[in-house]
């Protein structure tokens, strides 16, 4: 069964609450060093605020399972000691029984009539519960000593703490709690935000003290309604930030990926947490306050789908927050502008040029375009590019890559791979010599004597001299109609996965060609299955696709790719 309970109703289940021996240690009342209020101290400014209010307050739900005598908390075992501990501070008689599963030493402090005697801090407690539950009680002393009806404190307690009763088999509780137990790290600004967004988005904005019970009733209906609505959206939200494509896409690891840190950006405030979204959204405590906030949540949350669902949009998001200022970029994009479509390819070419995301929107900005693109097209220029700029090199073929892409499907265009470029994939991202480099002669002075050495630098045969497989250079090795080029030069470079790259060896042309584009038919071909990942990359495949692959192919390739560049950026 799942439903909303009152901490009454829970407590009148009249059975024994047990923290199974999997579970964590209690550590409600740590201190989170830039995180804002401690759990203990949040909860209890909450409930005292709901009782001046007089206004339920919900809390996070609790995942359980249940036999005869017993519920065992899978996900619940900090907020129910909470409760425990708090009840008995303020007097509460009736039963409330809970059992820390092997640990004799929590239990017999939480049974003790002592209990509330002993508080004072020991830094030489052994034990780590005994020492927060008796940090909770401190807590709760102080946070009480301006209430001044304890009685009624109490009894608002027990009737006004609404949460979520989530039920499963016993069966089912371990897995349960390891999946869960996998995300506390990460959830906990973004849970509790979801939470008071629905508190506050529950909560009737005028006094109902001057209407009919049945309009108070019909008011409770729609504000029922309205949050179980809310809380089935946040959810939705939540399955999609969590699907590996979409965490692997925006480069998020966190339980609701770029919607609450984005939406806060909004503000003026540095750090993202909970106690600083309240104080920007959420300040005034009113209903009205949660609507918009929950509205422009879902306005931002369907921007970040559409980017994602459009192949053309998608292609060059991607590629700017992998290589540009993710924060500043996505601040722009997706909350501070509603830029076209034109805008958008506007900042994704100006990125690969190397400009900042400041340069990028600067008014007087033409310059500095003009500076960056002939200094880059000056090092792109360069015959041993390979070894002074390899990262030039690497973003102009991941561009044309792209490129390739955005102009599939009749030009709606495809969504690009980008795990080839993002650091955190195994196979990683190289530089391939299309004429393999080791396969490159020339000839150089060493004391006296002349040593043919390849294009990797190592001493080979001076054979090789006759041997047509080989490129002879002098400062270079390629030439067509007098364009000059060398093995080093982008007319020779493509991008490949790194282990396609190690696959290829010093392979001839002819021999990468052949297993480049070979079907594997043998389920233990692992080396063709490792190479045909790059048959995704086009540009990559059109160079492959030629018949052959010798100097004036170079040179031509590397006169042509450059021209393309200058087409690309205007020839300015």
């Amino acid at each position: 069964m799942n439903a909303t309970i009152t901490l009454r109703e829970y407590l009148e289940k009249e059975k024994c609450f047990v923290v199974p021996n999997y579970q964590r240690g209690y550590v409600w009342g740590k201190a989170k060093q830039g995180k804002g209020k401690d759990a203990v101290t949040y909860i209890l400014d909450s409930l005292i605020q709901g009782f001046n209010d007089n206004v339920e307050v919900f809390i996070q739900g609790v995942t359980v399972s249940e036999t005869d005598k017993d519920i065992i908390l899978i996900d619940g075992q900090q907020r129910t000691t909470f409760f425990y501990l708090l009840l008995k501070y303020i007097g509460y008689t009736e039963t409330f029984h809970i059992k820390y599963d092997i640990r004799n030493e929590s239990n017999n402090f939480l049974t003790d009539e002592t209990l509330l005697v002993n508080i004072q801090e020991d830094i030489n407690e052994k034990y780590q519960d005994i020492y927060f539950f008796k940090k909770t009680l401190r807590i709760i002393e102080g946070k009480l000593r301006d209430v001044s009806d304890i009685g009624s404190f109490r009894s608002y307690v027990l009737n006004n703490v609404k949460f979520l009763y989530i039920v499963i088999p016993i069966e089912k509780a371990t897995r349960v709690f390891s999946m869960m137990n996998g995300n506390k790290a990460e959830m906990k600004s973004e849970e509790l935000i979801k939470a008071e967004l629905l508190r506050l988005a529950s909560l009737t904005d005028k006094s109902t003290s001057d209407i009919g019970e049945k309009e108070f009733y019909a008011i409770e209906w729609d504000n029922n309604m309205l949050r179980s609505r809310y809380a089935r959206e946040w959810d939705k939200w939540l399955q999609w930030w969590n699907k590996p494509n979409v965490k692997s896409f925006y480069k998020v690891n966190s339980i609701m990926g770029l919607l609450t840190s984005t939406h806060y950006q909004l503000s003026q405030s540095a750090q993202f947490t909970f106690e600083s979204f309240k104080n920007a959204f959420l300040s005034k405590q009113q209903s009205i306050e949660a609507k918009i906030t929950f509205d422009h949540l879902r306005r931002l949350q369907k921007r970040f789908e559409d980017a994602f669902n459009n192949p053309q949009i998608y292609t060059r998001i991607g590629s700017i927050i992998r290589i540009s200022n993710k924060e500043a970029f996505v601040k722009w994009y997706f909350i501070e502008q509603k830029p076209s479509f034109e805008d958008l390819d506007r900042y994704y070419k100006l990125t690969f040029l190397g400009l900042s995301h400041k340069d990028i929107l600067a008014d007087d900005n033409e310059d500095i375009i003009k500076q960056q693109y002939g200094n880059l097209l000056q090092k792109l220029g360069s015959n041993d590019l390979y070894n002074q700029n390899p990262e030039e090199a690497f973003r102009l073929l991941l561009r044309m890559n792209i490129d390739e892409d955005n102009k599939q499907e009749d030009g709606r265009g495809r969504k690009f791979d980008f795990s080839i470029w993002d650091r955190n994939d195994s196979r990683g991202r190289s530089l391939e010599h299309i004429y393999p480099k080791s396969k490159v002669w020339h000839i150089e002075q060493i004391d006296e004597r002349e040593v043919v050495k390849n294009g990797k630098g190592d001493e080979v045969s001076p054979s090789v001299k006759e041997d047509p497989s080989y490129i002879a250079r002098n400062s270079c090795c390629c030439d067509n109609d007098d364009y000059k080029a060398s093995e080093h030069s982008i007319g020779n470079l493509v991008l490949l996965y790194k282990d396609d790259n190690s696959s290829f060896n010093n392979s001839s042309f002819q021999e990468k060609k052949v297993l480049f584009f070979k079907t594997p038919t043998d389920k233990k071909d692992k080396k063709t299955k490792a190479i045909f990942k790059s048959r995704h990359l086009l540009h990559t495949i059109y160079k492959f696709a030629n018949s052959e692959w010798k100097g004036k192919n170079i040179a031509e390739n590397k006169r042509l790719t450059l021209n393309q560049f200058k087409e690309y950026y205007g020839k300015r």
